[in-house]
């Protein structure tokens, strides 16, 4: 009997056992399965997708070379450690031109594209293949064909290239629509990162309506265009990426990957891609124009905060967007909208501060400069009237514009009759002040009211959150002096950077409002895409 009670309760342990048990192994089944799901979803995706992301070469006069292609470059000996992963594909990038092409003094560029449609157009980026003279586009399956420029927009950084002998097995990718996405949605990148091709990374949407400064791109007021409503991602993209499709699990593009924030050569978890809903405006008109205008209003300005309302005597909540100046011959000064004459000073940076508030574009409500910029690229187009809300002199006011095409950095730089400005910046991981500079001429010498022969270099534009920035550097400084250096122009400037390293402390002599004063500031890293 003692042997039988023992032997029920084994049995009654037992049984509790494999019930408490059947619920949990349940869930871990539930858990693999889901898990297995996604693994089968992404390697369904990359089969479907892979075949119409193409590898994009270009051959670029040396001295035409942009930032970005300076990047193919790479610092390998910094890299050590990763020397003999990346050997087999530096062998294939790199090498050497024919005799004939070394003689011209060419450099090479590489970056990602894929297939629009079915008469072989390819959309990257206008900075990948940006002054080239020669393009080729190599298919997942190692087929190379040679390409053609087609059209290029540098304001939404777009490009289409065309294939010649297009293959017509190879399928154009299918567009979606940036609109719906949300933050937190799961999304793949495809691209060439350091010319291995056909790679897939993954994440998530970190986030929605980024704005990327073009810094080439300058109003002929200073300031900058802006690529609005830009995608942030954490899935990896690096050199090389630039031109890629960024996908969301129904396989539809939802943006072209662009750039990448990181203060190294490599990824740091903070990408972005160009909104496919821009893609789906621009495209169209490259392929059948060649060019894209740009709905333009002509006014700088930038967002209220609490620190320019308590300025202004406003409501401390009060958002809009203060108007800084406006373009000659614009929409906005045929319109009558007013630009700052009166300066002020906010936590050491002087802004105008009785501008005209823009607080609505067509009712849509408006915080910066952002959200103007964003409403004209996705809702206008140019010849459309729209309506401003106005806050002026204490009044809502309501005021039409009908809307222009915007200039090219061209047709601005003949509007103000001044030369083109350069960045001071080099080559990539060079040290970096943030500054795009011209040499002084007479005009400028009767503008500014300088003493005859005055030279230096004139400060066209300051970079956001570049070391110039941080250290109060102003439109119309002129820089005379770098340490004990003198500077008598651009030329001059550019090459005493050069000698510097990203990190060193330097002081530049400059002349402001006709006063000379010492600037300090730490030279940064050149940025990269």
């Amino acid at each position: 009997m003692k042997y039988l009670n023992r032997f029920l309760s084994l049995v009654l342990v037992l049984v509790l056992s494999i019930s408490f048990a059947a619920p949990a192994f349940a869930q871990q089944s539930t858990a693999v399965q889901e898990i297995t799901d996604i693994s089968t979803l992404f390697t369904g995706l990359y089969d479907e997708i892979n075949p119409s992301v193409v590898y994009i070469a270009v051959q670029i006069p040396t001295g035409e070379a942009s930032q970005y292609h300076q990047m193919q470059d790479f610092p390998w000996e910094d890299f050590e450690e990763l020397m003999p992963f990346f050997e087999p594909f530096r062998k294939k990038e790199q090498q050497p031109a024919p005799e004939e092409e070394q003689k011209q003094n060419y450099s090479y560029g590489s970056g990602t594209g894929f297939v629009w449609d079915d008469l072989g157009h390819i959309v990257t980026n206008n900075h990948v293949i940006d002054n080239a003279t020669k393009i080729t586009v190599t298919y997942s399956d190692g087929i190379t064909r040679n390409a053609t420029l087609v059209g290029a927009d540098p304001d939404s950084d777009l490009a289409v290239i065309q294939v010649e002998d297009f293959r017509p097995e190879i399928k154009p990718l299918k567009i979606g629509d940036s609109s719906t996405i949300k933050v937190g949605e799961l999304v793949a990148a495809i691209g060439n990162p350091f010319g291995n091709t056909g790679t897939m990374t993954t994440g998530i949407i970190s986030a929605l309506g980024r704005s990327f400064a073009l810094e080439r791109d300058i109003s002929s007021q200073g300031g900058t265009y802006t690529i609005p409503d830009m995608i942030q991602t954490d899935a990896a993209i690096n050199p090389g990426n630039s031109g890629g499709v960024l996908i969301n699990i129904h396989g539809e593009v939802i943006g072209i990957v662009n750039s990448f924030a990181s203060s190294t050569y490599s990824n740091a978890g903070i990408g972005y891609a160009i909104p496919s809903n821009l893609a789906s405006r621009v495209v169209p008109q490259l392929i059948s124009t060649g060019e894209y205008r740009h709905a333009w209003i002509g006014i700088s300005g930038i967002a209220l905060t609490q620190e320019i309302n308590q300025l202004l005597e406003l409501d401390k909540d009060q958002r809009g967007a203060l108007v800084q100046s406006i373009q000659p011959n614009s929409p906005a000064e045929k319109a009558g909208i007013r630009g700052g004459t009166e300066k002020g000073d906010i936590e050491g940076r002087s802004i105008m501060t009785n501008g005209d508030i823009v607080t609505k574009i067509n009712e849509r409500d408006v915080k910066g400069m952002d959200d103007i910029i964003a409403y004209l690229a996705s809702n206008t187009s140019i010849g459309d009237t729209i309506t401003l809300q106005i806050l002026r002199d204490g009044k809502e006011i309501t005021q039409e514009l009908t809307l222009a095409a915007r200039p090219t950095s061209k047709e601005r730089n003949q509007q103000a009759n001044k030369p083109d400005s350069e960045e001071t910046q080099t080559d990539i991981g060079s040290a970096w002040l943030g500054t795009f500079v011209r040499d002084i001429t007479e005009k400028d010498i009767s503008a500014l009211d300088l003493p005859a022969g005055t030279t230096g270099a004139l400060v066209d534009q300051v970079t956001k959150d570049s070391p110039a920035d941080d250290a109060k550097m102003q439109e119309n400084d002129i820089i005379q002096k770098v340490d004990s250096t003198e500077v008598k122009d651009v030329r001059d400037l550019k090459e005493i950077l050069t000698s510097y390293t990203p990190g060193e402390r330097i002081t530049l002599t400059v002349l402001r409002n006709g006063k000379t004063e010492e600037i300090r500031l730490t030279l940064g890293t050149t940025k990269v895409r």
